[in-house]
């Protein structure tokens, strides 16, 4: 694989939620090969720190931080545990994200006459309010340093309303919005914000899914495959990047499937 663009992030800080598998984890991994110091929150220890130990491979520059992002105490913590490491906090990508819980062979359709209260209000907790908890508590040391980059890892499925269960379309949506807010409510201080929404991506969120579903998502997308992480973590590392006129904006990346 040809190596990344250089995008200035080489020295800059940055944490990725749900860095411990998939898009998450890619991202770490190509972030810390440009040179940035990562923190990698996620509410597993065993898989953040496999990701750590990957990217020390290559960079000393790396720590793991166990924090369920739809606990803003967890979020608090772990924010501080940054600063007191680093000093500072440049980009947050937020990627970290669940669906509601279904059985081996279900998609997110089959559970729109089914779900509970509590198996929605823990996606809203996740993806959205993840999403707010991470700004209340990133955005003031960026605010300092007149200086940030944030990344919200959205979905298609929050345009279209497609594919997912009605709390995780309804929470990317909202995600997407609030991304347009607080964009505007910041970029005076020097803090860009942007979102990328993926379409059906190879991830372990995906373990259940029916394999005849990749099938026919690749066979409707005009690049002719379904997303690997990496797909996605180059449009994230692009709105990352130091020089960039972009704000409020968000970037389909489903390899044409929403034409």
């Amino acid at each position: 694989m040809k190596d990344l663009v250089c995008y200035g992030i080489e020295g800059k800080v940055a944490i990725v939620t749900g860095a411990g598998k998939g898009i998450g984890r890619e991202t770490a991994i190509q972030l810390a090969k440009m040179g940035a110091k990562v923190a990698l929150f996620g509410r597993g220890a065993q898989s953040i720190n496999l990701v750590k130990a990957e990217i020390e491979e290559f960079s000393k520059d790396v720590i793991a931080v166990v924090c369920d992002v739809g606990d803003e105490e967890a979020v608090k913590k772990g924010v501080a545990e940054v600063i007191a490491t680093y000093g500072r906090i440049d980009i947050l990508i937020n990627d970290a994200g669940v669906e509601a819980d279904r059985a081996e062979g279900q998609t997110g359709g089959d559970l729109f006459d089914t779900l509970s209260e509590e198996q929605y209000l823990r996606v809203i907790r996740t993806n959205l309010l993840g999403h707010y908890y991470m700004y209340r508590n990133v955005i003031p040391h960026m605010q300092k340093n007149h200086y940030g980059r944030i990344v919200n890892v959205t979905s298609v499925t929050g345009l279209n309303g497609g594919f997912g269960s009605p709390a995780y379309t309804g929470s990317k949506a909202a995600a997407i919005c609030q991304t347009k807010a607080f964009a505007r409510k910041y970029a005076r201080d020097g803090i860009i914000i942007n979102a990328v929404a993926p379409g059906m991506v190879n991830t372990p969120m995906h373990d259940l899914t029916p394999k005849e579903q990749f099938t026919i998502v690749a066979e409707r997308t005009p690049l002719g495959k379904v997303a690997e992480p990496i797909d996605i973590a180059r449009i994230i590392l692009f709105l990352a990047q130091e020089d960039l006129f972009m704000c409020g904006q968000i970037i389909v990346c489903d390899g044409g499937g929403t034409i």
